[in-house]
């Protein structure tokens, strides 16, 4: 029998699994979070496919077939110090290779699970189940993190409720009666824990949350005691991250770790150099910036809110019958009513998990510089920081304290619809450009290079098949390599061959083929150009809207592709035919005969750019707002873009945040299909013109941008925020 502690006295099992526990209690921790992430998953199905990472994952998977583990000897080296993080894509690939539809079922059970280990664990620290139901809906719906609804984070996903649901587990070994099934529950926990670490590393840093969980319980002065009590279950729990150190003190001298490549050559430095972002970025973020921008969001890009209504009333609605019909069952004592000293414990535990949880990212620039991925770990303690101010607001009103728990998961709920819709419209993209690649190539590529003339001006800017991914890609489609590949845009012919400093090269067409030009560096002479005849290329057109006239055997292969029994054509429909289940759900969507762009308007949920000539989009910190913006690094920059224009006059108007020089502020000049723009500039650099009455036209549109650009500055012209086309309607 295992003692009595101030942690059993003050916090009995409010639900927990018991090796004798014959209600099923826990079932209500699952609900209000199975139901949340229904209401996610409802207007859009199955309908997002792979974006960055997955691609290479999948074509990896193609090439050298599945493995699970990713050590020192496997396929992926580079993340041996991370054995699991391929792991829950392998299990998604192997029960489905030619669709997504697994990957969805295990994000969905990753969220479901997560929210779950979250209700259990704040019901043990406020003593009710309410607020741990509330808790469960508030960590799926935590609007800072911009990429919790992606398969690129499904292993940082699995990993967290891994984390969670361990931390959940170990807390109940520490209640049970017998020391046995205590330290058996322990020991599973640990398991759980290790296999999180092993996963995603950031979760090492969480494994102090049940010893954080039981102080806001039972204070400092009980924790050396209900150690001393406990001290054989701690020690079971400690193995899991000693393991993981020991196994990346031993693995890490064998690879080039992706690790070792994100920190640098120094670790202290980075330390001590970004130290004050945990505070000022991950603080500021997690607690308040992150509801900010799910607040704007739901107001700006929602097109109608009953569906928000409807889903914020049913789950409060659930809470509140779940917490009043189990009561009685779940609950052994009286509600637990939190003191002013409690209620600073729990913000004080609350702060040190969001600084634990954002403390691995500021070891690298790029990490901070986005906030996809990068606050999934930091939602367990800003939620706790949430709820202790909730908790205090509902001693003195529960009527204000239930708008605001309606106001959050309302806003939450609509950020994390526009981000899922934000990712699947570039999933969509994708899957056209993808379908017009099958349809107008064979596969066969022995001996050639593939050069793509991309008329959509998107494919290999960030999110649109980066190079490597998109060979990956192709050999999972067609079976068989297709290595040599090259894109060119069209019609500015930009060669997507970067150099340092984002600087593209150039495409031409030559009587012989194609000739491939480098980026000049400065000063210096430019790298031989890239020479590829006729019989050494395959040209191939996408994002035009039409389809290339076909030879004999292209004919063939399209109607092999449509066949049932094609293989590769069921790999085709499986990733470029997703269809949403329901589409009722709508966003506000600009006016087709107008063109707005502004390179993203919500911190790191950045559209492709269509167009060629930019460096990739980078983001300004205005307080808690975030300015996207991109700078012109060509004599020649352009958008494109689709209208259908109303046979009204047309204004152009925009914002360029900085010049590289005086100089070129002078001398730019606005193209609209050829037609010169004459500009009316404005101090702070915005500008505004008429666009010519016959400059625009029904379809493709490209708006061009023509200066010089400054060597001194890395070739760089100006940094424009945004640019609108817009009728005049007086």
């Amino acid at each position: 029998m295992l003692r009595k502690t101030p942690l059993h006295r003050a916090a009995p099992s409010f639900g927990a699994l018991s090796c004798h526990d014959k209600k099923p209690v826990w079932l209500a921790h699952i609900a209000p979070a199975a139901m949340i992430v229904l209401f996610i998953w409802l207007p859009f199905g199955f309908s997002l496919t792979g974006l960055l990472e997955e691609w290479g994952v999948i074509g990896l998977f193609s090439r050298v077939g599945v493995f699970f583990l990713a050590d020192a000897s496997s396929a992926m080296p580079a993340h041996a110090l991370r054995p699991l993080t391929v792991f829950p894509h392998a299990i998604g690939y192997s029960l489905d290779p030619a669709s997504f539809n697994y990957w969805h079922i295990l994000l969905i059970v990753a969220l479901v699970v997560k929210g779950m280990a979250t209700s259990m664990l704040i019901t043990r620290i406020f003593g009710t189940l309410k607020w741990g139901m509330l808790a469960s809906v508030l960590i799926i719906v935590f609007p800072a993190d911009t990429m919790q609804l992606s398969f690129r984070s499904i292993h940082i996903n699995w990993a967290l409720s891994l984390t969670l649901i361990a931390s959940a587990l170990f807390l109940n070994a520490l209640e049970q009666k017998r020391k046995a099934c205590s330290l058996a529950m322990s020991a599973l926990a640990s398991l759980l824990l290790a296999a999180a670490c092993t996963m995603y590393e950031v979760a090492l840093l969480l494994a102090a949350t049940p010893a954080l969980i039981v102080f806001i319980r039972i204070g400092a002065s009980g924790v050396i005691a209900h150690f001393k009590v406990f001290y054989a279950q701690y020690v079971i729990w400690a193995a899991a991250p000693i393991a993981y150190i020991a196994y990346v003190f031993y693995t890490l001298p064998q690879v080039h770790s992706y690790q070792s490549a994100v920190v640098g050559d120094s670790a202290f430095n980075s330390f001590k150099t970004s130290f004050p972002k945990i505070f000022s970025l991950g603080l500021n973020r997690s607690i308040l910036g992150g509801w900010i921008d799910a607040w704007n969001i739901t107001w700006s890009e929602i097109g109608s809110y009953w569906y928000l209504v409807v889903a914020t009333v049913t789950l409060l609605g659930l809470i509140a019958v779940l917490a009043r019909s189990l009561r009685t069952q779940a609950l052994s004592v009286a509600e637990v009513q939190l003191k002013w000293q409690l209620t600073s414990r729990v913000i004080a535990v609350g702060l040190i998990l969001v600084c634990l949880g954002y403390l691995p990212f500021i070891f690298n620039p790029a990490h901070m510089a986005v906030s996809q991925r990068t606050f999934l770990y930091t939602a367990p303690g800003a939620i706790l920081v949430l709820l202790a101010v909730l908790q205090v607001l509902y001693r003195y009103s529960k009527i204000s304290t239930g708008i605001f728990a309606a106001v959050f998961i309302f806003t939450g709920l609509g950020a994390q619809l526009f981000q899922f819709q934000h990712y699947i419209d570039i999933s969509k993209r994708q899957q056209s450009i993808l379908d017009d690649i099958a349809h107008n190539f064979d596969g066969n590529a022995l001996n050639k290079t593939v050069l793509i003339l991309d008329y959509s001006n998107e494919l290999n800017h960030d999110w649109m098949f980066l190079n490597p991914d998109l060979s990956a890609l192709l050999f999972h489609l067609y079976g068989k390599p297709v290595d040599a590949l090259e894109v060119c845009y069209m019609p500015s012919h930009e060669w997507q061959q970067t150099a340092p400093l984002q600087r593209k090269g150039t495409c031409e067409e030559t009587a012989e083929g194609w000739t491939l030009n480098y980026p000049a560096p400065f000063g210096s002479q430019a790298p031989v150009s890239k020479k590829l005849t006729e019989a050494q290329v395959i040209t191939v057109e996408v994002g035009n809207g039409l389809t290339m006239s076909a030879s004999a055997e292209l004919q063939a292969w399209r109607e092999q592709l449509s066949s049932s029994t094609s293989a590769t054509g069921i790999r085709l429909r499986g990733i470029t035919e997703t269809h949403p289940w329901f589409a009722f759900f709508k966003f506000r969507n600009r006016a087709d005969d107008e063109y707005h762009w502004d390179f993203g308007r919500w911190w790191s949920m950045a559209p492709p750019i269509a167009g060629s000539g930019w460096r990739n989009t980078e983001w300004r910190t205005r307080r808690t707002a975030h300015i996207a913006s991109a700078w012109i690094n060509a004599p020649q920059a352009s958008l494109v873009f689709d209208l259908e224009p109303k046979p009204d006059r047309y204004s152009i108007s925009g914002f360029f945040s900085a010049f590289a020089n005086a100089n070129i502020r002078s001398e730019m000049e606005i193209q609209v299909n050829g037609y010169p723009v004459t500009l009316q500039w404005k101090e702070n650099g915005e500008f505004n013109g008429h666009v010519p009455q016959s400059a625009l036209k029904t379809g493709r549109n490209i708006i061009e941008f023509v200066s010089s650009v400054d060597p001194a500055q890395g070739g760089i012209s100006a940094r424009l925020d945004w640019i609108k086309v817009v009728r005049q309607h007086n």
